[in-house]
């Protein structure tokens, strides 16, 4: 499985997530894998707007780019309705390598799945949870619903109140690695989960660029760092790239 030139699945892959500067040092933004763009959080939805940052992204960095329209429900800047992030959806997707729409936008969904494959795009169905780290049951159905859809990946991030939520993530992402999952546990405790599940098979970790769009994230640059010394196999390809 791709994301544009980027294989996943067989090292960390490192997005770097941005919220609407898209300016910055092509040294330090060559050590990511892809962006995200957080459009929701752009100053405005415009797809003229969206469109040139896209534009400019591609020529001035060349990565491959994930776009994400988040719904004000899952942690979303601004209130955007579900015909709206489709039309957004619909432009950009011939410009993007993969797009992500919350499971619980179940319509919006099955409404751009088939732009997805039409084009050859990814699809990540995601889940987020900033209140708790639901069990291992409600992640399975979740995985399971996801895939049903259609999506290509599957991507839960959850929040973790003890060590016991982080330790049944990390438990959960080692069992479920050959089933295409992103997983993400996001508050202080959850920190370290951004360099760990990545190593222990979740398919991308998330980092910020200009600024954070999550409890707990850490700058990409750090998560690079990060992996470079944990994961021999990581280091390798990056000093190879």
């Amino acid at each position: 499985m791709r994301i544009g030139a980027v294989e996943l699945g067989k090292i960390p892959v490192v997005i770097g997530t941005l919220s609407g500067n898209i300016e910055h040092p092509i040294e330090i933004v060559n050590k990511i894998d892809l962006f995200e763009l957080r459009i929701d959080t752009f100053k405005t939805q415009e797809v003229a707007y969206i469109t040139e940052v896209i534009n400019s992204l591609k020529r001035v960095y060349g990565k491959p780019i994930l776009a994400t329209v988040r719904s004000r429900d899952e942690g979303g800047a601004v209130e955007i309705d579900d015909d709206r992030r489709y039309e957004i959806y619909k432009e950009v997707l011939t410009l993007v390598d993969a797009v992500d729409v919350e499971l619980s936008s179940a319509d919006l969904m099955k409404r751009i799945l088939p732009i997805c494959k039409g084009r050859g795009k990814l699809l990540i169905a995601s889940y987020h949870n900033h209140d708790e780290t639901p069990g291992e049951g409600q992640l399975e159905k979740l995985v399971s619903e996801g895939k049903k859809i259609g999506a290509d990946i599957v991507k839960i991030a959850v929040t973790a109140n003890s060590k016991e939520d982080l330790s049944r993530l990390i438990s959960f992402t080692i069992k479920n690695r050959d089933k295409g999952i992103i997983t993400i546990s996001q508050g202080s405790i959850g920190t370290i989960s951004r360099i760990v599940t990545p190593i222990l098979g979740s398919l991308m970790t998330y980092g910020y660029i200009d600024v954070p769009s999550a409890k707990g994230q850490l700058s990409a640059f750090d998560i690079v760092e990060y992996l470079r010394f944990f994961d021999p196999a990581y280091n390798y390809r990056f000093i190879e790239k």
